[in-house]
């Protein structure tokens, strides 16, 4: 009787515990399989651009490209510029590790403003009566007829007459060293 009790007990034990497999393949699910948008990093102003103050030079993730005169940096690692001027990549030669720096040269970068567009004007065929207070053509650049007399700037010091004296030499002045026959020959053939 204890037997078949122990019996009973362990097949209901071994039944609740065991299951067996499903006749399919459940489908399997998975959390935060979207990806995020690039976070657009890289050189934004490239060698021999011009800058301004607080321009962005570099945005990166670490110090792939460090920076060196007249840059600052960021919390996010972005290299700004400090001053106006032109942008400089460079190597350092001495380090074994290529670690290459970013400057900015200071220079006062023309200004390349175009001209203001001109005021709005009315067609005179279309509009005969609006066009009569159309403003003028604008002449931008104006060629001026007058002939315009050039300075010219002389280089060079200019010598007094005091300061200047001629050297003459005498007709009996003997040099000190003897000239060859051959030259001699040479300088008179030259004269002739």
């Amino acid at each position: 009787m204890i037997k078949a009790i122990a019996q009973n007990y362990f097949k209901q034990l071994s039944e609740s515990i065991c299951y067996g497999f499903a006749t399919k393949m459940q489908a399997s699910s998975t959390q935060k399989t979207k990806d995020s948008a690039g976070r657009r990093l890289g050189v934004k102003k490239f060698g021999g651009e011009e800058v301004f103050p607080n321009d962005i030079l570099i945005r990166q993730r670490g110090f792939r490209w460090k920076p060196g005169q007249n840059t600052s940096v960021g919390k996010d690692h972005t290299i700004h510029s400090r001053v106006e001027g032109i942008v400089h990549f460079r190597r350092d030669p001495y380090k074994f590790k290529k670690t290459f720096y970013v400057d900015v040269i200071p220079r006062e970068n023309p200004n390349r403003t175009h001209y203001p567009p001109p005021p709005y004007s009315y067609h005179p065929e279309l509009f005969p009566e609006l066009a009569k207070s159309n403003p003028e053509p604008l002449i931008l650049l104006k060629k001026s007829e007058e002939q315009v007399e050039v300075q010219k700037q002389y280089q060079g010091f200019k010598i007094s007459t005091k300061q200047y004296k001629a050297i003459e030499i005498p007709d009996n002045y003997k040099p000190e060293f003897i000239v060859s026959t051959l030259q001699q020959q040479q300088l008179s053939i030259n004269k002739q």
